[in-house]
């Protein structure tokens, strides 16, 4: 085959539209049984491609499974993060016994995040906000700056933030975690006054309006 009859097939369209519809009248006439004139597509290119059959398409291997060992490692990780955090708040490394407890907390809050429970939620957020409160009370350092700085403002807005979310739970909490958090509270609000010599009310009392 010479070069111009190959690039005759290169230019050829892979794929040719045959119109029939332009059948006379006397032909659909003579045969009325015939099929009615229709397009068609013929396929063209190179005949040895046509004659190929299109192999299936790979199935699409979805990205978002992970396996079993990649579970473990994820969980690893996170168990990591949170005893080196927790160390670095008590300065200093946590003992097995403590680091089973915090693996034991960790599942249960796995388990209520899935059933969507809003008390845990909010417990969590009491426990950055005491700490928080500490910060600002200049009680412990910045763990960002690592510096010991007052912010009364801020150290007050926060233990009204942590007094506002117990009274809407506790009721609802067990006896020694309630116990717990109202010890908390009523540390904030002591250390508050002692620092600031400002007092807070109770519970119920006017909080800080910004």
């Amino acid at each position: 085959m010479t070069d111009e009859q190959n690039q005759e097939n290169e230019d050829r369209p892979k794929i040719h539209v045959v119109d029939r519809r332009g059948i006379s009248e006397e032909k659909q006439q003579d045969e009325p049984n015939s099929e009615p004139p229709k397009l068609e597509v013929i396929s063209g290119g190179n005949p040895k491609d046509a004659s190929k059959e299109e192999a299936p398409a790979p199935a699409e291997q979805d990205d978002d499974e992970i396996t079993e060992e990649e579970a473990r490692q994820m969980q690893n990780e996170m168990e990591q993060q949170q005893f080196a955090a927790i160390e670095q708040q008590m300065g200093r490394p946590l003992t097995e016994k403590e680091k089973d407890s915090v693996r034991q907390e960790m599942q249960r809050q796995a388990e209520t995040a899935m059933r969507l429970e809003v008390a845990p939620m909010l417990v969590q957020t009491m426990s950055e906000l005491s700490g928080r409160a500490a910060v600002h009370l200049g009680l412990m350092p910045n763990p960002y700056t690592k510096l010991v700085a007052r912010n009364d403002k801020e150290a007050r807005i926060a233990i009204d933030a942590f007094a506002a979310m117990y009274d809407i739970i506790q009721f609802g909490l067990e006896g020694s975690l309630k116990k717990e958090l109202e010890r908390v509270l009523n540390d904030l609000k002591a250390n508050y006054t002692n620092i600031t010599g400002k007092p807070i009310a109770g519970h119920g009392g006017p909080k800080l309006i910004i």
